[in-house]
């Protein structure tokens, strides 16, 4: 019974991950996961338990993994099935450690409502530590409920997610133990989240900010919306190597494979070469296309960009950066994060305390095999970016989909997939001169 409910506590955990109409199913699951620690018989028992629901959730929400894999592995990896179940496996037995060494805790005499929240919390934290990323943290997965946004934009991360698991795991309780008086913890929950007013909103860095989504590398925009001051390009935008160095740039020169681009100052990504060796690197240029400043990628990619258990895909092994993520750019400070480090809370708290002012997450799609869940765990993710670090936030997507999203956690624009323009909050287009490939 016990490894039953703990199937079904991952199936539900998942699947909250997929649409947004099943996001409550995550708390369904956090409250079944009770349920089967409290019939579970003995420590191995329990142990089996949290890590079918681990594995089970991660294989489930990240299923669109097996075509990511596909597209980095090399000829001598295993299949991308197998690099995506490893991959299930150990971001999902890293999440349960802390959870493993409490449900030793005598179950009858420590239940756990006392222990589960917060060994889930340092869970997280250490897969976070570990991997620079998280996709599955279960907020993330709760990116159109307005109470959940609300509590972690006003009491912040932390304190939302223990309160929240403390609740599902009351109920679970209360269904294993047939006791209303555990239910208690759950409605106390549920009122004070419905009770938060409406977070304020402060969007004022998103006017004059247009985002660039590209069907592909040689599909450009052809229009700049009037009033535009800054762009936001995608990763990978600037074409080849470019020699320099991280940080400012003592003698900026125009980037001929930028200069076709639109006449407005901008960030962009590009692949960096320095004497370090390689950077994934957000670039910002002035409006006649000359390299002002550069930050690299911190957070790499396991396999993609990193070698990790001694496999790695294509291409060499980038360097992860320790520049703090800032780049100024029109009167702005940006905090720049290359596609999958908008899954880095630590990261974009380090812009912000930066002085940072508009978040803008440079994205390449392409390795999403086009998957719409992907496309929505990862406008996900940057909703509650914004929402935590309590700014606007604008993601750029090459092959994908861009979007602009308010400081209080809605999704102001979003673009459909296949077609190359630029998303804003500004006035109509205007026409410019722009040279395309």
């Amino acid at each position: 019974m016990s490894l039953l409910l703990a199937l079904g506590s991952g199936i539900a955990l998942g699947v909250a991950f997929l649409w947004t109409w099943a996001q409550p199913l995550a708390w369904v699951g956090i409250a079944l996961l009770g349920w089967a620690l409290h019939r579970a018989n003995g420590w191995r028992q329990a142990a089996a338990a949290l890590l079918l629901a681990a594995l089970v959730r991660q294989g489930v929400a990240l299923h669109w993994w097996v075509g990511t894999a596909g597209f980095y592995t090399a000829p001598w990896l295993p299949p991308p099935f197998i690099v995506a179940f490893l991959g299930w496996t150990a971001t999902g037995a890293l999440s349960q450690v802390p959870l493993l060494a409490l449900a030793a805790l005598p179950v009858k005499r420590v239940p756990p409502r006392y222990w589960l929240p917060v060994g889930w919390v340092l869970g997280e934290a250490g897969l976070e530590a570990w991997s620079g990323f998280s996709m599955t943290h279960v907020l993330h997965s709760q990116w159109m409920q307005p109470p959940i946004l609300r509590a972690v934009g006003f009491v912040g991360w932390v304190p939302t997610l223990v309160l929240c698991l403390l609740a599902a795991v009351c109920v679970g309780e209360a269904v294993a133990l047939r006791s209303r008086r555990l239910l208690l913890p759950a409605v106390g929950v549920m009122v004070a989240l419905a009770a938060l007013p409406p977070l304020p909103v402060a969007d004022d860095a998103l006017q004059g900010t247009g985002v660039v989504h590209m069907a592909s590398s040689v599909r450009v925009p052809e229009s700049v919306p009037e009033a535009t001051e800054r762009l936001i390009w995608p990763e990978s935008t600037v074409r080849g190597l470019q020699r320099g160095t991280e940080g400012r740039v003592s003698r900026p020169e125009v980037i001929e494979a930028f200069d076709a681009r639109l006449p407005v100052p901008a960030i962009a990504g590009l692949t960096l070469r320095t004497p370090e060796g390689f950077f994934n690197a957000a670039a910002a240029f002035d409006g006649d296309g000359r390299l002002q400043e550069t930050r690299g990628k911190s957070i790499l990619v396991p396999i993609g960009e990193r070698s990790i258990f001694g496999l790695q895909g294509r291409g060499e092994p980038l360097v992860a950066s320790q520049a703090r993520p800032l780049l100024s750019l029109a009167g702005r400070k940006v905090i720049p994060l290359i596609c999958y480090e908008a899954f880095s809370r630590a990261t974009a708290l380090r812009g912000r305390e930066a002085g940072g002012e508009l978040l803008a997450v440079l994205a390449s799609d392409l390795p999403l095999a086009g998957s719409r869940f992907a496309m929505d765990q990862a406008i996900g993710g940057v909703v509650m970016r914004a929402v935590e670090l309590r700014m606007p936030a604008v993601r750029a997507s090459l092959g994908g989909v861009a979007a602009v999203v308010s400081s209080d956690g809605r999704v102001l624009a979003r673009s459909a997939p296949g077609a190359s323009s630029i998303l804003t909050v500004s006035p109509p287009p205007r026409r410019v001169e722009a040279t395309q490939e």
